[in-house]
């Protein structure tokens, strides 16, 4: 591995790292400027989420020599679908019909079922 390559992967998971600690760094001083514990419960996990991605990168950074013996493989993408446009509009309007009403939850119901068994059997024929 050439030393570019390895600056290279680097940087992700530093950029990451410091954006938990600006986030942690802004919670704390939103928390004793403002006392309010939505924000600040917004910005801890904005801080958390953002460590673990800085985290995972490090961790697949130190393992980049298995990653270039896997380089020569073509990776796994799917064919374009609309199956899954399918299945995060029947959420939205299921989860949005909990919020507002029953009779508004089982449209989406029905557009997630509908859009789950469609992608499932796309996908068992395309394998």
């Amino acid at each position: 591995m050439s030393s570019t390559s390895s600056s290279d992967q680097r940087v992700p998971w530093r950029i990451f790292l410091g954006i938990a600690v600006f986030m942690a760094v802004i919670g704390i001083v939103y928390w004793f400027a403002s006392y309010e514990p939505a924000g600040a419960t917004m910005l801890a996990l904005a801080s958390a989420l953002a460590a673990v991605c800085g985290i995972y990168l490090r961790v697949q950074s130190e393992h980049g020599d298995t990653v270039a013996d896997h380089a020569d493989a073509a990776p796994y993408l799917p064919h374009a679908s609309v199956w899954p446009f399918g299945v995060g509009l029947g959420a939205v309007l299921a989860l949005n019909g909990l919020i507002v009403g029953l009779g508004f939850a089982v449209p989406g119901l029905v557009v997630l079922a509908v859009s789950v068994v469609g992608m499932v059997s796309q996908s068992r024929r395309r394998a």
